[in-house]
């Protein structure tokens, strides 16, 4: 069996709140232990948090854990602001899959590297 990657639209996650966010990540990751999500759009701290957090709740047998990692910049200085308020694209993207699958992410400002495996 292969590795599905799900690609998921910033459009897609625009209206919820980072609560819903996460469940939403969650649920889809839960769906398929070789999914991995690559969602148009940097998540925010807090967001990554909620995730992480709600994600150390649910570890079990059946549900590992998942690694997550983001590119590109959550900047907060006021043109950033401004361009999102208008409705402007999110920079950036951000992988999530689950522990059994995602064996390593390296990150540098410019690129991610995703090694997976079983």
């Amino acid at each position: 069996m292969g590795i599905e990657l799900q690609f998921i639209s910033a459009e897609a996650l625009r209206d919820k709140t980072p609560p819903q966010k996460v469940e939403f990540i969650l649920e889809e990751i839960k769906k398929s232990k070789d999914r991995i999500l690559v969602i148009e759009g940097s998540l925010s701290n807090v967001e990554e948090r909620e995730l992480i957090a709600k994600t150390m709740q649910l570890v079990s047998k059946k549900f590992p854990g998942i690694e997550v990692a983001s590119l590109g910049e959550q900047s907060s200085d006021f043109k950033a602001q401004l361009i999102k308020l208008l409705g402007g694209k999110p920079a950036g993207l951000t992988v999530v899959g689950p522990s059994t699958l995602v064996k390593q992410i390296k990150r540098d400002p410019n690129k991610l590297s995703l090694l997976t495996g079983k």
